[in-house]
């Protein structure tokens, strides 16, 4: 049975306005088969400390809320499903979720925008079918980087169906390094600080200087050599990947789950013919 929601639609994204606290977890979805991302997020948040958002876009052509449509197009049948889904699950951990339901052009900008008028610390995502959790957070990234001030660094975490967990920080963060990088580093040091006038060396005073002549042989002559050093060490696809399409300002609609599935019975319940999912993006 599919529960029966309040539909509040907005023209932006406002955190304050929606009782949602910062800090949240912002948990995409797209197919009520494939929710077990967002158990884990349950499993492991305490929703009185923390909120959980749970989101899915639907990809359109003006990527905004601003036309006078009928609730049943912008809440399509299949949508009432994946969010009642979503809130079923909720309730069997005793916990509540907000609902969002955010038109875009672009799924990968519609997170991003989203997560940064949220102010949420997290976004969890299911693995793709279609692409790796290293490429999803590739896409993200680049939505990030085609954003607009101000930015919010975020972890993306991508569940997969065998619970294995893919951390990436979004946005600029320090890299982690091999250990035998930090031993190089290390040993550059050492014979440095040996040198006359130079032993007030710091370690990342030699990581500077190593970046600073990195960027000037990358602006220069160099760029081809390093290019292939880093396609040939790396084995990445290096300038392969689109940026994706252009970001829009996504709109929001914010979905009330009804206060008790048992109350309203079978009040409003329609029937249930055969619905697709929305092309949403592989998240």
């Amino acid at each position: 049975m599919k529960e029966q929601f309040q539909l509040l639609q907005r023209d932006t994204v406002e955190r304050a306005a929606l009782g949602i606290r910062p800090g949240n977890v912002l948990v995409t979805v797209r197919d009520y088969n494939t929710l077990s991302h967002l158990k884990w997020a349950l499993e492991r948040i305490d929703t009185k400390e923390q909120d959980i958002v749970v989101m899915s876009a639907r990809i359109s052509q003006f990527g905004a809320a601003a036309y006078d449509l009928a609730t049943e197009q912008i809440f399509s049948d299949y949508e009432q499903q994946l969010f009642t889904k979503a809130v079923s699950i909720a309730e069997s951990f005793g916990k509540k979720v907000s609902l969002l339901l955010v038109p875009a052009r672009d799924v990968w900008s519609a997170i991003v925008q989203t997560e940064s008028k949220l102010e949420s610390s997290a976004v969890v995502a299911g693995g793709s079918s279609k692409m790796t959790a290293q490429e999803q957070a590739f896409q993200m990234g680049r939505a990030w980087e085609a954003s607009q001030e101000p930015k919010r660094q975020f972890i993306l975490q991508v569940v997969h169906p065998d619970r294995k967990i893919d951390t990436f920080h979004i946005g600029p963060h320090t890299p982690s390094m091999k250990t035998e990088d930090v031993h190089l580093v290390h040993r550059l040091w050492l014979n440095i600080t040996r040198e006359p006038g130079l032993d007030k060396v710091h370690h990342h005073d030699i990581v500077t200087e190593a970046l600073t002549r990195f960027a000037r042989e990358y602006a220069g002559r160099d760029r081809q050599d390093i290019l292939r050093d880093l396609r040939k060490n790396s084995g990445s696809r290096i300038g392969t990947r689109s940026i994706g399409q252009q970001t829009v300002e996504p709109s929001l609609q914010h979905i009330s789950p009804p206060q008790s599935s048992e109350e309203d019975g079978d009040k409003g319940k329609k029937k249930d013919g055969p619905a697709s999912p929305p092309v949403v993006g592989p998240y």
